[in-house]
């Protein structure tokens, strides 16, 4: 049978899948039972083709639903909704109009969405993990490519939600008796146990992919991840070391042009999720491209808009407007310019790109005193803006420069704003401005109600819930 190079699920895979494909639906990894039919696992991970396409259902769903999602229920646009980068238009009781309000409750579904879907998650990627582990059929290339991109995505999944929720269950198994008692870890050791799963990922991945083609975690994603988690953890020269690993690489730079930075063929993507069929393009340009006005979803906030500085071009070239027939404004994120199907896909979501490994070193040079290759990271995405370059040798200013270049190099990209805001301790200062009922533990997540009268061992609820 012959192999192509997209991601695509063949029709005739589907009952060797099935196990696999009804795992992603589950609501809660302590919900899942005892697989009843262990030869249908084994009869997906006996063929190399049939086990390469149980991990595409593990991508397809990634794009489909929770924190890399850029669906209406995705990371995105719930924790636009919840900072100040979205407005909702929706009625009150809808998950983004529950976030933007900030009613959203332990009973709430918008604070089950992004936990019950990457639990389920989880438990497919464990799934892969114990099936590959126990074949004897599977090629060593086949074997390694699919254990690397699950523990890479069981890393990254795991980081998420722990920076949404707190201590959380670091899950690392299948087996229903252990899961439904599992107890939470604290945010350290879940930085810990994600950083294994990474380091194994290392060495199992492939160094780099072409651009237009990638779409499955590769070293480059992997060394990403390792430089946000040094970051986050102030392992300041562990955080220059990484991000320099994949600036330093040649396949990965920044095109000067902005309009060419969230297309397919992006020069900067490290790791993109490919749109299930060949003509559609990103859901994020679905959701976010007005072509009628007032919005019937979401549009950016004035507050936002009027953030950026004078001729960046990140203003002119990311953010579109539509005006209603009385003359108002409204503004939406047109990083992602297609909302329509094509001949091809001429767009791919990107969920990481090089330009955040310029903003992690510039930060980690700053805390090491370096100031000069700073101010020199921080200005490659200034000047691409059209920005003056930053020549002040005020730290203190150099740290506010960096933080105002994630606010609007990566803004509606899968709760960027929250999780940098919330890491440096600004979250609670900065969402006071702009949403005056927000209190400070409003920082994490409810643990959904649900999940802690299935498991006791996952209290106390969050401070404030």
């Amino acid at each position: 049978m012959k192999m192509t190079t997209k991601i695509k699920i063949n029709p005739v895979y589907i009952t060797g899948l099935s196990l696999l494909l009804s795992i992603t639906s589950c609501d809660s990894f302590t919900d899942i039972s005892i697989p009843g039919n262990q030869l249908t696992t084994k009869m997906v991970f006996s063929d190399d083709a049939l086990a390469k396409s149980a991990m595409a259902s593990v991508l397809r769903s990634l794009g489909e639903k929770g924190f890399l999602s850029g669906v209406s229920s995705g990371g995105t646009a719930l924790l636009g909704c919840y900072t100040d980068e979205l407005v909702s238009y929706q009625p009150a009781s809808s998950d983004l109009s529950q976030m933007y309000f900030l009613t959203q409750n332990p009973q709430s579904s918008s604070a089950k969405l992004l936990w019950e879907s990457s639990y389920s998650q989880l438990y497919s990627v464990n799934a892969i993990i114990e099936g590959v582990a126990n074949s004897p059929s599977l090629s060593a290339g086949v074997r390694n490519q699919l254990l690397g991109e699950a523990l890479f995505i069981r890393g990254l999944l795991h980081f998420y939600l722990a920076n949404t929720y707190g201590s959380i269950p670091y899950v690392t198994t299948t087996d229903y008796e252990i899961n439904r008692k599992i107890s939470k870890n604290t945010l350290n050791e879940v930085y810990t146990l994600a950083k294994g799963d990474l380091h194994q990922a290392l060495s199992l991945l492939p160094e780099t992919l072409p651009k237009g083609n990638r779409i499955r975690p590769s070293k480059m994603a992997a060394y990403t991840i390792l430089a946000r988690l040094a970051l986050y953890q102030k392992n300041w020269n562990e955080a220059v070391n990484y991000a320099s690993n994949v600036i330093g690489n040649s396949s990965y730079t920044i095109d000067q042009d902005l309009s060419k930075a969230f297309l397919k063929s992006s020069s900067s993507a490290i790791w993109q999720l490919e749109p299930i069929n060949a003509q559609e393009n990103t859901h994020e340009g679905g959701l976010f491209v007005l072509e009628t006005a007032p919005p019937t979803s979401v549009s950016m906030s004035m507050v936002l808009v009027g953030s950026f500085e004078n001729g960046d071009l990140r203003k002119s070239l990311w953010i579109g407007k539509k005006s209603d027939t009385n003359g108002n404004d409204y503004y939406f994120p047109y990083k992602y310019k297609k909302n329509k199907a094509t001949v091809g896909s001429e767009e791919y979501s990107i969920v990481l790109r090089t330009e955040e490994l310029y903003l992690i070193r510039s930060e980690a040079f700053l805390e090491l005193g370096q100031t000069s290759s700073a101010i020199n990271d921080l200005n490659v995405l200034r000047n691409r803006a059209a920005l003056n370059s930053i020549v002040t040798t005020d730290s203190a200013v150099i740290s506010s420069a960096i933080l105002n270049e994630y606010r609007h190099e990566f803004f509606t990209e899968m709760g960027n704003r929250f999780y940098t805001l919330k890491r440096k301790n600004r979250l609670s200062s900065e969402m006071s401005l702009s949403k005056p009922g927000w209190k400070a533990y409003y920082s994490s997540f409810p643990i959904p109600e649900s999940e802690l009268l299935l498991n006791q061992n996952l209290l106390p609820q969050n401070n404030g819930y």
